[in-house]
Parts: structure tokens; sequence; C-alpha cells
């Protein structure tokens, strides 16, 4: 059988032809871009576990921003999109050159808003292209609150240039859980959507999305700063939500290869199990399932091989999300006993004597297991509770459960 095109996309952005479930989500977020045209700014942060696929949703926006896509139920648009990823080396300065920088690129590179911001663009064009630098011409002391400053301006005189013709300007932030607090995102979404309301913009909408923990993360630098925010968090996929992933998948890769791959129920009910509705995990059991196909037929055996094999999904989803947590520190299989029986309940609160009750481990090795897990961060206790713990998020507890799963069905087939 010759090479087929494989169109399931694990760890990248899914494209929105292969987009399920979210229509709340992806209604609201048209809601804000709608606001905001009518110059009633809304601002959003987007969250959830590592695998979740937080960055589609903001992808989605985007092409829904500039127009590419009409918005579920409010029509379209036509924004300015300025789409920024941090890093955990960015500084408070560094967010505000990215976002300045990355303005000056999205208008440079569209002709009619770079003719309509001729007239400020000598004043736009001080910020770099790769945003490392304020500006080559300019002294390098500049501080963060004289950038901020002079970041809030570029965008008044771009509104003020763009009227007419644009939507207004959609500020994107992924990654945004990876600086650290002292890089202040928190102080910096506050202090500069109060600066923009000053000013008088009002059609800038400010969307962060990042893993969990964000939330807490820009309350840390900026007590107040969460509540600029609608907050949406992004919860796995149901089994038929998985299903249809699957099935998208297919039917683009039947537009681009000449052979009808199909796929059995069981087949899709094992993905969907292994998966737990995560749809990077999806992604993932799903590509290699198809690679690992040698018919026409995509079935249970093509999941369990495409598992399994050396470099299949559970290695790369190992190497990707939990192979730290669940290997390299942890050196006895009885304490992954531990957190295999605690991943059958997710990560909901697990009581030890029914940890000890399903392990059958000796008192003296369960409280070691305990202690060391709990001293790793790879378990956490229940504030105020003895005795009672969980595991630190879903998406884990999801990798532990599918890695158990397919060595138990890989000895049942063998």
């Amino acid at each position: 059988m010759p090479p087929l095109f494989n169109s399931f996309r694990p760890g990248n952005i899914v494209t929105p032809g292969m987009f399920p479930g979210r229509v709340e989500q992806l209604q609201s977020l048209g809601k804000v871009l709608f606001q905001t045209k009518n110059q009633n700014p809304q601002h959003f942060l987007l969250h959830g576990e590592r695998g979740i696929g937080e960055s589609s949703p903001l992808y989605y926006l985007q092409l829904v921003a500039r127009g590419d896509l009409e918005s579920l139920d409010s029509g379209w648009f036509k924004f300015l999109p300025v789409s920024i990823e941090l890093e955990p080396s960015n500084t408070y300065a560094d967010i505000i050159r990215k976002i300045g920088a990355e303005l000056q690129r999205t208008i440079s590179s569209h002709q009619k808003a770079m003719e309509l911001a001729r007239s400020a663009w000598d004043f736009i064009k001080c910020w770099e292209v790769m945003g490392v630098k304020y500006s080559a011409k300019q002294d390098q002391s500049v501080g963060p609150h004289e950038l901020l400053e002079n970041l809030t301006y570029t965008f008044e005189r771009t509104l003020e240039n763009l009227a007419g013709e644009f939507d207004g300007i959609l500020i994107l932030v992924d990654e945004a859980d990876k600086p650290p607090v002292k890089a202040s995102l928190g102080e910096f979404v506050k202090v500069f959507t109060e600066r923009l309301g000053k000013r008088g913009c009002s059609r800038v909408a400010l969307g962060l999305a990042g893993l969990s923990g964000i939330i807490q993360k820009v309350r840390q630098s900026h007590e107040s700063a969460p509540r600029i925010f609608e907050v949406f968090t992004l919860e796995p996929l149901k089994s038929d939500e998985c299903i249809d992933v699957v099935r998208k998948g297919l039917v683009e890769a039947k537009t681009v290869n000449a052979t009808d791959i199909s796929i059995s129920p069981k087949a899709e009910s094992m993905i969907t199990s292994f998966s737990e509705g995560y749809p990077h995990f999806i992604q993932q059991f799903a590509y290699s399932a198809f690679d690992a196909n040698k018919d026409q037929v995509i079935d249970d055996k093509d999941v369990l091989v495409g598992a399994i094999r050396p470099n299949g999904a559970f290695q790369q989803l190992g190497l990707k999300y939990y192979e730290e947590l669940y290997f390299d520190q942890i050196g006895s299989d009885e304490y992954r006993q531990v957190l295999r029986i605690m991943s059958d309940q997710l990560d909901d609160w697990v009581d030890r004597k029914d940890i000890c009750k399903a392990s059958g481990l000796k008192e003296t090795t369960l409280n070691n297991a305990i202690s060391a897990l709990k001293k790793r961060n790879i378990i956490v206790a229940k504030p105020g509770t003895k005795g009672t713990y969980r595991l630190p998020a879903k998406s884990f507890a999801a990798g532990i459960s599918a890695y158990t799963k397919a060595k138990e069905t890989a000895a049942v087939s063998a």
C-alpha cells in the first residue's frame, strides 16, 4: 500500500474543518468581536489542561476576526488581528515589545491597513520587527512604563487611521501561562486596557490563552486583573465529539488520497477510551492508528499497534505530557501502581484506605509511596483533610489510564 496523506495533527493546531464541539465557547468568542466592533470592548481568558487544545479556538477566532470565516451567529467581521506567543524568558517589557512589533508586522503585511496608517507610520515603525528591541535609533534604557505609554499611543493613532475600514484590533496572546509571575502579565493587561479606555480606544479586544493556573498567575501580579476577562474553561470532549474528530479527519484524508480509509466502531471506541476526550490525545491515537493501518479499514488492532509500538502514540504522549512525572521521577513500579489506581478517578479526591484496598500494598510501602509522591508534587494532598489525595490534572490521569488500558489490552490480545 503506497504512503497516504495522514490528516491527523498531534501537537498542532487543528483547522476549523476538523474542530468539534466547543459551540458555546465559539459563539461567546464571536460575541466578543461583536461587542468590541460596537465600541463595547470585551476581553477574554481561555484556559484548560495540557492537551485540551486551547490554541485551536484562538486560531479559529483569528480567522473569524480577519474575515476568513463567518462567526457562528454574529455575522462577518473585519478586524486587524495581532497574535503573539509568550516564552518562559519573557519580561514585562518583552510583552509590550512583542505586541508593538506584531502590530507593525500586521499593518505592513496588509496593503489597505498600510495605506490607511501612512500618516502614523513613522511612529508605528519604531517597533522593530523581531520585538527584541524598542528601536534601534532610540535609547535602549527606555523603561517599561514609557514603553506602555508609547504602545497605547500607537494603538490610538492606528485606530484613528483605520476608522471606517476595520472593525477594530484583536490582540491574541497564546502560551500566556509561560512567563514567570515577575513578568507581571496581570499588571500589564490591567494597566494597558485601562489606558486604552482613557484614550477612547474602545475597539480593541484582548484575549489570553494558557494552561490551567493562568488565572492565579495573572492575579498574583495584579489582584483585580482577572476581573477584566470573561473566562472560558475548556473541558474534555464527549464521546460522540471524539468520534466526530476521527471521522472528520478521515473525510479530510479522502480529499487528498485516492484511497478511502474507513474505521470500525470498535476502533472509534478504543480511541475515545484511550484519549479520555483530550483533543491532542485523540489526534495522536488517530494519527498512529492511521499510520499502522495496512488495508482500507482501521480496526482495533491498528489502534492498539499504533499505540504501543516503538514511537507509537503512548511513547509520543509520554514524552510530551507525562514521562517526567510517571517514569523519570519514579523508580518503583509499586509507586506507579498508586498512580494507576488514582487515575481511575481522574483528578477527583481519593482516600488512602481506598488506595490501600485496591493496591494490596503493605502499610509501610504505601506510606513511603504517598510520602515520595507528595514530596515530588506528583500527587496533591487535600487541605485540611488527612489521608485524601488527587492527581494534579485530568490530562495526567488520562495519560496513565490510557497507558494502563493499552498494556492490559495488549496482554489479552497476546
